[in-house]
């Protein structure tokens, strides 16, 4: 029965324009409360972040998790049971492998749903990527090292002023 209301939503969804959702920078989805986040609906830049189109990852729920990077899985899925068993929001930030291959680093942030029986029925969030700004701020090393502990940077991260 509740896979026939998720279908339904999924085509009520499918029918509307979601112009204005489609000019902000953040993903907004909807999963099932499942121990492994299964995305059922995706709007927005899904396709400028993974390489692929909404429908070619909800053809197959699992295909989310198999785009978050191989060594955050474990926390990702820790943070989707801890919101599912114990009914707390997350914000978690973790790498999604790209299309192409490339990683993309993202926050994660995620609350349940609860039915009128205290049920969490589903987990709503917000994807956003970071870094991926449409004006790239370009720090010089000599001011991060300035403010670091220890004054290490790990230069090929940032780009020379």
């Amino acid at each position: 029965m509740q896979e026939k209301t998720y279908q339904s939503i999924l085509e009520l969804l499918d029918d509307k324009p979601h112009r204005f959702i489609d000019t902000i920078d953040d993903i907004p989805y909807v999963a099932l409360p499942s121990e492994k986040p299964e995305i059922i609906c995706f709007a927005g830049k899904i396709k400028e972040l993974t390489g692929y189109d909404a429908n070619e990852i909800l053809v197959d729920r699992k295909h989310w998790a198999n785009l978050i990077y191989s060594q955050d899985r474990e926390k990702v899925f820790a943070a989707f049971n801890k919101c599912r068993n114990e009914g707390t929001p997350f914000e978690i930030k973790y790498r999604i492998v790209h299309k192409n291959g490339s990683l993309r680093y993202v926050i994660d942030t995620g609350e349940p749903v609860f039915n009128s029986r205290g049920e969490i029925t589903q987990i709503e969030g917000v994807i956003t990527a970071i870094g991926q700004g449409s004006k790239p701020v370009n720090i010089p090393i000599s001011e991060i090292t300035k403010v670091t502990k220890f004054g290490n940077v790990n230069s090929s991260i940032f780009e020379q002023v």
